[in-house]
């Protein structure tokens, strides 16, 4: 599995990271996926040296970690996603004040 720079790709943004569970990624070859389940379908590459890439506005203007790659990266099963998963829940159960 490629190892991607979290913190060079801008990190795991909680909203990002909540909106990319409605979206299903299909492997179209290695590290490749299209994502569909929002407006409309996109591609990701996953096999860019340290910084995957995606089609979509987010990624291109904002060289963040986009939801259709955390997709994907969840679809690939990366360590680091199911974490940040895992601390999204614990945030969500957590009662509010």
């Amino acid at each position: 599995m490629q190892m991607i720079d979290f913190e060079r790709a801008g990190g795991v943004e909680p909203g990002r990271l909540e909106r990319c569970l409605g979206l299903t990624a299909v492997r179209v070859g290695i590290g490749r996926y299209r994502v569909t389940g929002g407006d409309e379908p996109h591609w990701v590459d996953l096999r860019s040296q340290l910084v995957p890439r995606c089609d979509c506005g987010d990624h291109l203007w904002r060289e963040r970690v986009c939801k259709h790659i955390l997709a994907a990266l969840l679809r690939e099963g990366d360590p680091r996603v199911i974490r940040e998963i895992g601390g999204l829940v614990q945030r969500l159960r957590e009662p509010r004040r």
